[in-house]
């Protein structure tokens, strides 16, 4: 007796472990999100696909492959959402500095001061300083205060 109860909760955890994971892969939204995306090539829904696996699965992996793909078909805040993941996983002068500073540079030649901005840092804590001012002043010219502000601190 004590044997089935014990088989039976056992089994009874495995099917809600699965039934939930297969739950949130079956979620209408998320499918129709993921369907615009992968076949549409929709770079808005590739965003949200991003935005989703970074906020509520908290899997910077998968978000990031998603970032690539809004980045890919033109939606400049994938770009730089993108950047910054890969900012935060690598280290200067690493691989994933360098696709991050491609990313950012996408996105601020396209009028993203965020990205612009983080341009600045980049080059800054690589130690190119004269580059990192330049992103600062092109972000401050965009409205980005604090590129104003290290624009500023640094040409002292």
């Amino acid at each position: 007796m004590i044997k089935n109860i014990f088989f039976s909760t056992l089994i009874l955890g495995f099917n809600m472990i699965f039934v939930s994971l297969s739950w949130a892969d079956d979620d209408p939204q998320t499918a129709k999100m993921r369907s615009a995306c992968d076949n549409e090539k929709n770079s808005a829904a590739c965003f949200r696909m991003g935005e989703r696996y970074r906020t509520v699965d908290r899997d910077n992996k998968t978000a990031l492959i998603f970032y690539k793909k809004s980045c890919d078909a033109g939606y400049m805040t994938g770009c730089t959402n993108g950047g910054n993941l890969l900012y935060m996983k690598g280290t200067q002068y690493g691989k994933e500095w360098k696709e991050a500073k491609i990313m950012y540079q996408k996105s601020c030649d396209a009028g993203e001061d965020p990205a612009c901005f983080n341009l600045g840092s980049i080059n800054y804590r690589e130690g190119r300083q004269k580059k990192a001012i330049n992103f600062y002043k092109q972000a401050c010219k965009m409205g980005n205060q604090p590129g104003c502000a290290k624009e500023q601190r640094l040409k002292r």
